[in-house]
């Protein structure tokens, strides 16, 4: 009698130890996910973040993981680069001009009032260079343009806050053979390439 006795309590323990098991898997488990959960949602703020931060109320894409974003223009359909630097509340924004030079358009986020003087500084391997930045009208916003022939690495510094432009990180390339493609979009439209027929060129 003493012996059933004992495996019934032996049982009773390896049952309720199989349960603790069990229930610490489970939350484990559950656990983990919700830690993923976490980390997904973070994510999905974070990208929704610096895709809608200063848009121009034009939808942004991701183009690459380097941080760079692609659209087109809703009128030109012309194709735009940018890349948005949280930290520095700045958005530098890249395309070509009609003489296939490059165009760097910076914003900062920065309250301004016109009749402010406003100046950043470029630095580049031959030295650096100060120059204006416009107040946008609703006081909210800073920007300056920048034309390159041949684009080099910078960095541009306002209100002691630096960013960083390396062209190699952006697929500058690619800009110019979309904008002969929009050019001579007969001619690619009838090779099959679509972007060409669904993009024409409307500069002019």
């Amino acid at each position: 009698m003493q012996n059933v006795h004992g495996e019934q309590i032996q049982d009773k323990i390896t049952t309720n130890m199989i349960n603790v098991k069990s229930l610490l898997s489970a939350t484990s488990t559950k656990i983990v996910l919700l830690f993923l959960l976490v980390i997904s949602i973070g994510l999905w703020l974070t990208s929704h973040y610096l895709l809608t931060f200063q848009n121009k109320e034009m939808d942004w894409e991701w183009y690459d993981i380097g941080g760079v974003q692609v659209t087109r223009t809703t009128d030109t359909h012309q194709l735009l680069f940018r890349r948005v630097y949280p930290f520095q509340q700045a958005v530098l924004f890249t395309s070509l001009t009609l003489d296939n030079r490059f165009d760097l358009f910076t914003i900062f986020n920065h309250s301004c009032t016109p009749d402010q003087t406003y100046t950043v500084t470029v630095n580049r391997d031959k030295g650096s260079q100060q120059y204006p930045l416009i107040c946008d009208e609703n006081g909210r916003e800073l920007s300056f343009r920048l034309v390159m022939t041949t684009p080099r690495p910078l960095s541009i510094t306002f209100n002691q806050q630096s960013i960083t432009f390396q062209p190699r990180n952006w697929a500058l390339a690619f800009l110019k053979k979309d904008q002969f493609i929009q050019k001579n979009k007969h001619y690619f439209c009838t090779k099959k390439h679509f972007d060409a027929c669904e993009y024409e060129w409307s500069r002019d």
